[in-house]
């Protein structure tokens, strides 16, 4: 017995010395190695982050302000804090010196607060006697006097933390910035707000452009595009002039890079005021590039988008109406995008609205890719009547095309001019007047402008003085990207994409898909009784004609009660399509329930028992051979 004492003391001691030189072992040899074991790898730096460290030619140095003691008793924000610390010290071990970190505590009235303030982080009011502020934000600088601030790190954009931090940064190591113009017949940058008559902010995109590129906005009836311009950007171009156009050929040949989003209709559009009558509106009318489009190799037809029955999503137009599946509005998840492409390799979601079709035009000799598809079960519908959205007869009148469409592609190859016959009249002629591209072209187009107007893409608010983009879907991310790669700055594409913004539940949208096709089912056979029971009605009531009598013969009270009795029991029957829809998701919920609650405790409990006998079969063997030598 003494001596099984002593034999278990000797283990722990030498447990306990094992564990301790382990960790000497650790701290010294193996001081800057990591395992990043969380799922979306939290703390492991992308490709696209790595190469922004690797090409700084200065150093440059974060200074954290974080109010330890103020935010102690606010544990999201301890929590959030500990990740930044985490990734900021990733960034500088990746950076091999050139990012310094600093983690100061800005405690009120002191020089550190004077210093957050001057770099114009924002302080959360956390009371006191003197009205204290605590302070969670990232001033960087580098050696030339340039700074870039995030005023506050909130737990809100953890999804975009990492693209936040090497934006920063890359802005910081980054010379000259590529020139970027935008024609656009939609208001982009702002515009008044007839009903306050106050001036509305850009289109978050555009802002988001502005930070890393010089961004000019041009007048749709330029003649001419600017020498230094790298890239142009056309969103919804509508009644360009042939001069303008002319202006866009030239620069697509000389230059080669356009990206290009084209809408059959637009939702954000504001419908045209009747010259005649101005408090009547006309129809909308689609984007328009006159010769351009076809020149390119590109087919769109101006009248058509495409409704899609696998990625429909739920929608209500109004408080009463319950959501139902509008087919032109769509939420594509990954299958929908091309992933050989980097513009699209990391999209997850994107809602896009009355999404146009693209093709490869007869007999054009460049490269058609798609980067952006619908699913098989499509279908090209007018674009007439959108104005009025009718979820049901879309829904009633479709019928699947079996086949994909494409609503963004990237086109490469030698492009030919739109104008053989010479420049047209009123242009402004360049010096040397091209007939095909002077470089290779590579352009994108994109069969829909709408996808990067805000509400459809991020939530925007207003706190403190500054706006925040929240951003629920990679809308904005797509038309960044695309910006980078045809500015050959495309270092920020993978870190961009790496947020996961919406989980959504396939499977029950599955299953609540296949439950509104019963519900649809069981409606229109109702009504078609209704209207055969109505018609009955019409044909025994004109057989009777003048006759005397109570209004109602027993054959026609006969019928109405037979349909009275059918239409109970229809809805008996969509009460109990709903019921089994609810407990088949209730079932659902229980079994993930199980799966994260019950059944990995109970994998882990049980590989402990394991464990444990096998352990005891091997102390008692071992103490078997003990006693027979």
């Amino acid at each position: 017995m003494r001596r099984g004492v002593l034999s278990t003391t000797g283990s722990l001691i030498v447990a306990v010395v094992l564990l301790l030189a382990v960790n000497i072992l650790a701290a010294t040899a193996l001081g800057g190695f990591r395992v990043d074991m969380t799922q979306n790898h939290l703390y492991t730096l992308s490709d696209g982050s790595r190469a922004v460290l690797g090409k700084l030619d200065e150093p440059i140095t974060l200074n954290l302000f974080f109010s330890q003691k103020a935010l102690r008793d606010v544990p999201q924000i301890q929590a959030y804090a500990a990740r930044v610390k985490a990734l900021l010290g990733e960034y500088v071990a990746q950076s091999h010196g050139k990012v310094q970190l600093k983690v100061i505590d800005p405690e009120p009235f002191s020089d550190a607060e004077d210093r957050a303030v001057q770099f114009g982080l924002r302080g959360l009011p956390v009371g006191g006697p003197g009205g204290e502020n605590a302070y969670f934000g990232l001033a960087a600088t580098n050696s030339t006097d340039g700074e870039e601030v995030i005023p506050f790190l909130s737990p809100s954009s953890e999804d975009t933390l990492e693209y936040d931090l090497t934006r920063l940064i890359y802005k910081l190591g980054q010379g000259k910035r590529p020139v970027v113009a935008v024609i656009s017949s939609l208001p982009v940058n702002g515009s008044i707000v007839p009903m306050t008559q106050q001036q509305a902010p850009p289109w978050a995109v555009i802002e988001q452009l502005r930070e890393l590129f010089d961004v000019r906005v041009l007048a749709t009836f330029e003649k001419k595009i600017p020498d230094d311009v790298d890239l142009l950007i056309l969103i919804h171009p509508k009644d360009l002039s042939p001069a303008t156009q002319f202006a866009i050929d030239q620069f697509a040949l000389r230059k080669g890079r356009v990206l290009a989003l084209l809408d059959p209709y637009s939702d954000v559009e504001a419908p045209p005021r009747d010259p005649i009558m101005p408090t009547m509106t006309m129809p909308k009318t689609p984007s328009d590039l006159g010769p351009l489009l076809g020149a390119w190799g590109i087919d769109m037809p101006p009248d058509k988008v495409i409704a899609d029955r696998e990625a429909a999503r739920m929608v209500s137009f109004s408080e009463e109406a319950p959501a139902q599946e509008y087919l032109v509005w769509l939420d594509l998840q990954a299958p929908h995008f091309d992933r050989k492409d980097v513009v699209t390799s990391r999209l997850t979601q994107m809602y896009m609205n009355t999404v146009g079709a693209l093709s490869k035009k007869d007999g054009a000799s460049v490269e058609f890719t798609p980067l952006i598809v619908s699913s098989r079960q499509s279908m090209p519908v007018s674009a007439e009547g959108l104005d009025k959205p009718d979820p049901e007869g879309l829904l009633r009148e479709f019928k699947s095309a079996d086949r994909s469409y494409t609503f963004a592609a990237r086109v490469q190859g030698t492009l030919k001019t739109a104008f053989p016959d010479g420049p047209p009249e009123g242009a402004e002629v360049p010096a040397q007047v091209l007939k095909e591209s002077a470089v290779p072209a590579n352009l994108i187009v994109v069969a829909d402008a709408d996808f990067i107007y805000d509400r459809f893409w991020a939530q925007v608010q207003q706190m403190r003085g500054s706006r925040m983009v929240q951003p629920f879907a990679d809308n904005g991310a797509f038309f960044i990207n695309a910006v980078d790669n045809l500015t050959g700055s495309g270092d920020l594409i993978s870190v961009r994409s790496q947020g996961t913004y919406a989980r959504p539940f396939t499977v029950v949208q599955a299953m609540n898909r296949v439950a509104q096709e019963q519900f649809r089912a069981a409606e229109q056979r109702l009504q078609a009784e209704l209207e055969q029971t109505e018609q009955k009605l019409a044909e025994l009531q004109a057989a009777r004609g003048d006759q005397d009598g109570p209004l109602l013969s027993a054959e026609q009270q006969q019928e109405i009660a037979r349909f009275q009795a059918e239409r109970v029991r229809l809805r008996r029957e969509l009460r109990e399509v709903q019921h089994n829809l609810r407990r088949d998701i209730e079932r659902l919920e229980t079994r993930l329930k199980f799966i994260n609650i019950a059944l990995v405790p109970l994998l882990i409990g049980f590989a402990a028992v394991l464990v444990g006998v096998t352990r005891g079969r091997g102390r008692r063997s071992s103490g078997e051979r003990h006693v027979a030598s």
